[in-house]
């Protein structure tokens, strides 16, 4: 008997207080994949369902304007109404005057998410979690989210002994419905244009808390040039954009849609620039948000169960790609490599494959074991016959999607 207590003892010390249950998660866009905008309209004035409806045409359905008054949450609101974009709530009353505001709002047919703040260290977690408790306390039908820093940050500044740390305990002791992160990958260093060697981690950590808690997590493009960022292309908001789905991501977040009006960060070439024209940069979005879309199918309600990296030198802190699925053999590229993901939505499995090297094009080549079909880039599959060999021209960012 004394035994027997002593290992009860042991097993109390030894075994950590479970994390309290997980916040449920309830897509805000319903069967469409969400894809948010930061700074979607600036000013007041642009707060009008012109502006919503060119925000939809460029794929959006998630509008983040960065409204700081009940006022204007209000012409937010109004303006989206029967434009497919729903709004995240963000006003100075939500802070103050929380359950007045959250009660005056909570019907509103447009309201997707309520947000709470933006890159929080861990010392402001205690604060953060009275403020969505009180959110809570009004509304349990709608999501709250905040955006955590990357991991470029120190864990000295995070407060954190380390970054999964950090991740860890935001999870845990705010408990929002998802995980989002800011991460910018491609930089230019006045010589060179280059894929930050974080990236891949970042999306490592967001992925392993994101399993851990059964929620999902929130992934970021950089749509805005600034400082040593470069205006974006095509190929670069294609390598963010699909990787994160490759990870299993559930929304694609754009910083920003509208140039930011500010002298401090020299913000240039969003879609839409600071006289409220559209740039170039517009129409690259709009192409990649119709790809997301298109394959909703496969991304919307996506795990990721294994992913991994092909290549001589992986990025740092990911593991190697282990074995492709029965239906495949052989994978190969003349390139760096590849980061490959085994992704499962419902009875559907699939395998995913893209090219992240942001420079050059690789020639891949996948034997085919058993009959599959490839996904197309416009939602539409084609079969591929059992005992045949794929060979494709990937471009940077570019991808293939098979379904078992």
């Amino acid at each position: 008997m004394k035994k027997f207590i002593f290992i009860l003892l042991f097993l109390s010390v030894q075994v950590p207080m479970m994390a309290e249950k997980q916040l449920p998660y309830k897509n805000p866009t319903g069967r469409e994949f969400p894809i948010l905008a930061w700074y979607s309209m600036v000013s007041d004035s642009n707060l009008t369902r012109q502006r919503f409806m060119e925000l939809r045409n460029a794929g959006f359905n998630l509008s983040f304007s960065h409204t700081y008054s009940n006022a204007d949450l209000e012409k937010a609101f109004k303006a989206s109404r029967g434009t497919g974009v729903k709004i995240v709530a963000m006003c100075s009353e939500l802070e103050t005057k929380t359950a007045e505001t959250v009660k005056r709002y909570r019907k509103e047919p447009t309201l997707a998410v309520w947000f709470l703040r933006d890159e929080p260290v861990a010392t402001q977690f205690a604060d953060l979690r009275g403020f969505r408790d009180r959110i809570y306390a009004a509304d349990k039908n709608h999501l709250m989210y905040l955006n955590l820093l990357p991991n470029m940050v120190a864990p000295k500044d995070l407060g954190t002994a380390s970054y999964d740390e950090y991740v860890d305990r935001f999870a845990d002791e705010i408990n929002l419905p998802m995980i989002s992160y800011d991460q910018y990958p491609v930089m230019d260093d006045g010589k060179n244009i280059f894929l930050r060697g974080e990236f891949y981690g970042n999306l490592e950590s967001a992925r392993r808390t994101s399993l851990r808690r059964g929620c999902p997590f929130w992934a970021f493009c950089l749509s805005t040039a600034h400082v040593f960022y470069p205006i974006p292309t095509t190929e670069h908001l294609r390598i963010e954009a699909f990787s994160a789905l490759a990870y299993g991501a559930q929304c694609i977040q754009y910083f920003t849609y509208w140039t930011p009006p500010t002298d401090s960060w020299d913000f240039h070439d969003a879609p839409i620039d600071a006289k409220g024209r559209r740039t170039e940069v517009y129409y690259r979005v709009k192409s990649v948000n119709y790809e997301i879309q298109s394959q909703a199918r496969v991304f919307l309600g996506a795990v990721a169960t294994e992913v991994g990296h092909t290549g001589k030198q992986i990025p740092i802190g990911t593991q190697p790609y282990k074995a492709l699925p029965a239906s495949f053999k052989d994978l190969t590229t003349d390139g760096e490599g590849l980061l490959v993901s085994n992704l499962k939505n419902g009875r559907s499995k699939y395998l995913m494959i893209v090219n992240r090297d942001l420079k050059h094009t690789q020639n891949v080549s996948l034997g085919i074991v058993k009959k599959v079909s490839r996904i197309l880039k416009d939602g539409r599959s084609v079969r591929v016959k059992a005992g045949s060999t794929e060979r494709h021209r990937l471009l940077p960012g570019d991808y293939l999607i098979y379904q078992l």
